[in-house]
């Protein structure tokens, strides 16, 4: 018996060392484990800051992905505008067939045709209204006028060259592939000018007084081209162009005159009349008929 107890006894200090180390080594692990833990959630907090953090550059970036293709938008849209609006002013100078070559070649190639048909419109004591007329009224009624006659002569395929103070000058026959019926397209421009032009002096509306015109055709060969630089011109050029200027001479108010030249391309049309003879500067005596309406 008392050497069971010893053997009992002897064997008590040996369980109680192996738990004290077994309680050590336990806590070892429990503060790895703390530790793993730490840092672990440290790596998570780091990893959520950092996905923050990209979220938020991938918005900013996104933002100012959205704000600069608003801003080329906008560019494009006032570029177009702008595109509009010089293609407005080229075709308010010159023919569209020519602002066309200019602006896919940056220049116009000369051209000449062997028949084309040009009118002038002018008015009537038109130096004497520019005395008495205020500046602002003046240009009122000029506007009035020649954006009627802008709208008239495009109706007919005619094509507006410039104005000269009171001369509104156009030209039928210039354009690539237009017909051998230029002089008839140009005497009906001509017609409902005029027909605008009574109309305009039965009803004068705001302008006590309406204006009389005088409108003269001649046919012939012509030249036409750009010319300047900073402020480019369209132009035509010829004994053709001075004819028709020296024909709407002849002309009286309110009345259409045409040249010999013109009266053979529209054949024998009864409403034309013979007037005579008016002399061309350089060319001579050029018969001359009214066109009745």
């Amino acid at each position: 018996m008392d050497g069971a107890r010893d053997n009992a006894t002897d064997a008590s200090p040996d369980k109680s060392h192996d738990t004290g180390r077994e309680l050590r080594i336990l806590r070892k692990k429990l503060d790895k484990a703390r530790r793993t833990q730490a840092e672990l959630e440290n790596l998570m907090d780091a990893s959520h800051t950092f996905q923050r953090n990209i979220i938020k550059e991938v918005e900013a970036s996104r933002a100012e992905i959205e704000t600069k293709s608003r801003e080329l938008e906008q560019a494009y849209a006032s570029l177009q505008a702008e595109q509009a609006r010089t293609d407005q002013l080229l075709r308010s100078i010159m023919p569209d067939d020519v602002a066309a070559e200019l602006k896919s070649t940056g220049r116009v190639q000369p051209r000449r045709v062997e028949s084309a048909t040009v009118m002038f419109a002018d008015f009537v004591a038109f130096s004497a209204a520019t005395e008495r007329l205020d500046p602002v009224a003046l240009v009122e009624m000029l506007d009035h006028y020649y954006s009627a006659f802008d709208r008239i002569i495009a109706g007919h395929g005619v094509e507006k060259v410039k104005t000269i103070g009171d001369a509104y000058m156009c030209v039928a026959g210039m354009r690539p592939g237009d017909d051998a019926s230029h002089a008839r397209h140009m005497l009906g421009a001509a017609r409902e000018i005029l027909m605008f032009v009574r109309d305009a002096r039965a009803r004068p509306g705001k302008w006590p007084r309406m204006w009389d015109v005088r409108i003269g055709l001649n046919s012939g060969p012509l030249s036409g081209g750009i010319v300047g630089h900073d402020r480019l011109s369209y132009d035509i050029w010829g004994n053709t162009v001075n004819t028709a200027a020296r024909v709407v001479k002849a002309c009286a108010p309110n009345t259409i005159t045409l040249s010999q030249s013109t009266r053979d391309l529209l054949g024998g049309d009864p409403a034309l009349h013979a007037l005579g003879a008016v002399e061309a500067k350089g060319i001579g005596d050029v018969t001359v008929y009214r066109f009745e309406i």
